[in-house]
C-alpha cells in the first residue's frame, strides 16, 4: 500500500485550512448583505408610488387653495403662490400614463392626467376671469374648477387604493423572498459549516492516517504476519521518514524468513502433485470399470428380458425394458454427436417412464410443447442431466407431489426450454456456482484431495451449451418464486 502525501508541512496545512474556513463565512457574510439590501430596495420600490401620490395629492390641494386665496382676495402673493403650486403640479404628473390601456392601474392614471387638465384648464380661466373682474365668468368658471377637483381627488384617492393594493401583493412576494433568502442562508451557512467540517476531516486524515497505518503494520508483523503490504509514503517530512525505516525493517525480516518460506512452498507443491496423481488414480479406476462393459451384451441382455417378460404377458415390464435399453443405446450412440432437440425430449420421456416405475405416485411428469419446429441441433444428453438432477437434489426427499416439468415455447426470437420442479429449492450461493462453473461438496469437506460429489454434470451441461451456441447467456438458473422449486431454462437465440 503506498500512500502519497505533500511535504506540506502541518502547520501550512492549518493555516490554509484557517484562510479557506474565513473566505467561505466571509461570502456568507457577503451573500447576505447583499440579500438584505436588495429586499430594502424592493420595499423601497413597492411604497414609492404611494409617495409621489401623496405629494401630487398635497400640490393639488395647494393648487386649489391658492385658487380659492386668490378668487376671494385677490392679492399679487396668492396669484403667485397659484402658479408655483401649478408648476409643481405639472412636474408631479409627469410620470402618469397618458395613453388608454386595459390595465386597471394606467387607465385610472390616464383619467387622474385629463381631470387634472380639466381642472387647471378651469382654474386658469377663474384666475383670468378674476384678474379683469369679470364676475360671472370667474364665478362659472370657480365653480368648474371646484366641482372637477372634486370629481379628481375621488380618482386620486381611488389610484391611491390600487397602488396600496398592488404594493401590498408586491409586499406578499417580498415577504416570500425574504423566507426564501431566509433559508437560503441557512442552507449556505449549514453548507459553509459542513464543508468545514469535512476539510478538517481530510485535514485530520491526512495527518494521522500514516501514524494510524503505521500502527496497523507494526501489529500485524508483531502478530507475526510479514506478508503486509509496505507503508510506502512518498512524503518529506518527519512521519515520512519514520514509515520508510520502518518499510527497509520490513524487508530486511521478510529477507531472513525467505529461505523458510521457500522451503513450505516446495513442500506445499509436492503434496498438491500427491493429491493429484491419487485423483487421477480414481479416475483411472473409473473409466477401467466403465470399460468392462460391453454395450453388445447389455443391449443384448436387455433385448432378451424384454422378449421374456412379452411371452409371459408383463407387457409393463416389457415397455420398462426397452425405455430402459433405448435410454442407455441413445447415451452410448449420440455421447459426442449433435442431435434434434426432438431426440432430446425424446430421452427425458424414456427417463422420467423409468423414473415413474421407480417411484411410483411420488414423481408427476409435464410436458408442455409449444413449438412445432423441434429441428433444432444442439449437444446430446442435455436435458437429462437437468431432469436427473431435478429429480435427485429438488424432490428426491418428497414423500409425494413431486412433480418435474417440461417446457417449451417460442417468444419472439428465442427458442425456451424450461425443466422446473417444485421441490426444496437452490440456495444463492449454490446457484452462483454453478453458474460460474464452480464443483463444490454436499457434506462441506475441506478435504479438496476427495472427488467433488455435486456440480459436476451440471457443470458439464451448462459448458457443452455455452460453447455450442457461442452465448454465455444461454443458460440460466432461477427459484420458482413464489412457488417453491428451481426452474433450468435454455434461450436458444436467433432460431
Amino acid at each position: 500500500m503506498r500512500i502519497s502525501l505533500r511535504s506540506s508541512s502541518i502547520r501550512d496545512r492549518l493555516l490554509h485550512s484557517f484562510f479557506l474556513t474565513a473566505a467561505l463565512m466571509c461570502m456568507v457574510v457577503l451573500y447576505s448583505f447583499v440579500c438584505i439590501n436588495s429586499v430594502a430596495l424592493s420595499i423601497t420600490n413597492a411604497y414609492r408610488t404611494n409617495s409621489a401620490l401623496a405629494e401630487f395629492k398635497s400640490a393639488l390641494s395647494e393648487v386649489e387653495s391658492n385658487m380659492e386665496k386668490y378668487v376671494a382676495f385677490k392679492t399679487f402673493n396668492d396669484i403667485e403662490a397659484y402658479y408655483s403650486s401649478r408648476g409643481r403640479l405639472d412636474s408631479l404628473a409627469v410620470d402618469f400614463n397618458t395613453t388608454l390601456s386595459p390595465d386597471e392601474i394606467l387607465l385610472k392614471e390616464y383619467k387622474v392626467k385629463k381631470l387634472m387638465e380639466s381642472f387647471l384648464e378651469c382654474a386658469d380661466k377663474a384666475i383670468y376671469a378674476r384678474r379683469g373682474n369679470n364676475v360671472d365668468s370667474y364665478v362659472t368658471s370657480y365653480r368648474d374648477a371646484l366641482r372637477v377637483y372634486g370629481y379628481l381627488s375621488d380618482s386620486v384617492n381611488e389610484l391611491n387604493a390600487l397602488y396600496f393594493q398592488r404594493n401590498i401583493r408586491g409586499y406578499t412576494s417580498i415577504i416570500h423572498d425574504m423566507k426564501l433568502i431566509e433559508f437560503l442562508s441557512v442552507l449556505l451557512l449549514a453548507t459553509v459549516v459542513g464543508v468545514n467540517f469535512f476539510l478538517a476531516y481530510i485535514l485530520i486524515n491526512r495527518i494521522t492516517s500514516p501514524l494510524m497505518e503505521l500502527s496497523r503494520v507494526a501489529n500485524e508483523l508483531a502478530s507475526g504476519n510479514f506478508d503486509v503490504d509496505l507503508i510506502g509514503i512518498e512524503s518529506g517530512n518527519e512521519v515520512g521518514n519514520i514509515c520508510r525505516a520502518f518499510d527497509r525493517m520490513t524487508v530486511s525480516i521478510r529477507e531472513y524468513i525467505e529461505t523458510i518460506r521457500s522451503k513450505a512452498q516446495v513442500e506445499s507443491r509436492l503434496r498438491q502433485q500427491e493429491l493429484e496423481t491419487r485423483e487421477l488414480y480414481k479416475d483411472a479406476q473409473l473409466k477401467t470399470l466403465q470399460a468392462q462393459i460391453n454395450p453388445h451384451f447389455l443391449f443384448n441382455t436387455l433385448n432378451a428380458g424384454a422378449q421374456l417378460a412379452m411371452m409371459e404377458g408383463a407387457d409393463d415390464t416389457c415397455t420398462f425394458i426397452e425405455k430402459t435399453a433405448d435410454f442407455f443405446r441413445y447415451n452410448i450412440q449420440n455421447m459426442d454427436k449433435e442431435v434434434f432437440l426432438s431426440d432430446e425430449i425424446e430421452l427425458v420421456d424414456n427417463y422420467m417412464y423409468i423414473m415413474r416405475v421407480r417411484f411410483a405416485d411420488r414423481v408427476r411428469y409435464e410436458k408442455d410443447i409449444r413449438c412445432d419446429d423441434l429441428k433444432v441441433r444442439m449437444p446430446s444428453m442435455v436435458l437429462q442431466p437437468l431432469v436427473e438432477n431435478s429429480i435427485k437434489h429438488g424432490i428426491g426427499d418428497m414423500k409425494s407431489g413431486g412433480t418435474i416439468s417440461l417446457r417449451v415455447f417460442r417468444d419472439g426470437g428465442i427458442l425456451n426450454v424450461e425443466i422446473a420442479d417444485n421441490g426444496v429449492g437452490m440456495d444463492a450461493e449454490k446457484r452462483g456456482r454453478l453458474l460460474h462453473g464452480a464443483y463444490f461438496y454436499e457434506d462441506n469437506s475441506v478435504d479438496r484431495s476427495k472427488t467433488p460429489s455435486v456440480g459436476i454434470g451440471m457443470i458439464n451441461v451448462i459448458t457443452r451449451l455455452r460453447m455450442f451456441f457461442d452465448d454465455n447467456r444461454i443458460f440460466d438458473i432461477r427459484p420458482n418464486d413464489p412457488e417453491p422449486g428451481t426452474t433450468f431454462a435454455i434461450r436458444i437465440r436467433d432460431v
